[in-house]
């Protein structure tokens, strides 16, 4: 099973979006996927409806009973609903490893990390087989990248790292100079700067507020496309 940290550093950059919108699509791809909710917001549970079911993170790190990940409405995706108490996670021992090994019969696990390097983002870091840290095009989101990459290399200086261009906005100047910054530091800091971008579309924010995701809320909206493309180079990029 491929393991991928979804996180950044910083918050409002559509880690829970992302996390929502390319397990739908890798499951329509016919991969069976598993989303884990490790945000004590909880919203990839609230997403795709399914905040406040059971069993939770905190059950499946704790071990205390037998825990199956749920089916959500879409064919082949499953999920580990988030706890609120996430964010009380504390432990001086590796709990993601062990708890991923008992997770059998899926392709694909992506974990929405909470924006922080809390115990929770660490160690899904630490487990995982590489990260994908979506990022906005503007300067204060470029900054927190660039302290995301550090970090992350600071846990693990081997991961491979991919960077996902979210709400973009390809007619802004902004946006230009955001790109040019952000092929010049690929070099310099060892990521891969993904060639899908995902538009600014509101069709993706309501998918939302509808606990859907926009596959299925507007399945031929840009936002829509542009997932099953992301999906798509995902694919090949992660063999």
């Amino acid at each position: 099973m491929l393991k991928v940290a979804v996180f950044n550093f910083k918050g409002g950059t559509g880690k829970s979006t992302t996390t929502i919108n390319l397990g739908t699509a890798l499951a329509t791809s016919k991969r069976q996927v598993l989303l884990i909710d490790l945000d004590g917001q909880r919203t990839a549970s609230f997403g795709l409806g399914m905040d406040g079911k059971s069993p939770t993170t905190l059950d499946w790190l704790a071990d205390k009973k037998s825990v199956t990940p749920l089916a959500t409405q879409v064919k082949h995706l499953s999920l580990i609903p988030g706890d609120i108490g996430m964010f009380r996670l504390t432990a001086k021992d590796d709990l993601f490893t062990p708890a991923l090994s008992k997770l059998t019969g899926f392709d694909v696990c992506l974990m929405d990390c909470p924006p922080s390097l809390g115990v929770a983002s660490v160690q899904a870091i630490l487990a995982s087989s590489r990260v994908l840290i979506p990022t906005l095009c503007e300067p204060a989101a470029l900054k927190g990248l660039s302290e995301a990459v550090e970090l992350i290399r600071g846990e693990r200086a081997d991961i491979s790292i991919d960077v996902l261009r979210v709400r973009y906005k390809p007619r802004l100047v902004l946006t230009k100079e955001a790109d040019d910054l952000l092929i010049e530091a690929a070099a310099d800091l060892n990521y891969r700067l993904l060639h899908t971008t995902i538009p600014e579309n509101i069709a993706v924010a309501e998918s939302i507020a509808q606990q859907k995701s926009v596959i299925e809320y507007a399945s031929k909206s840009s936002g829509a496309r542009a997932y099953q493309s992301l999906a798509k180079e995902c694919l090949k990029l992660w063999k």
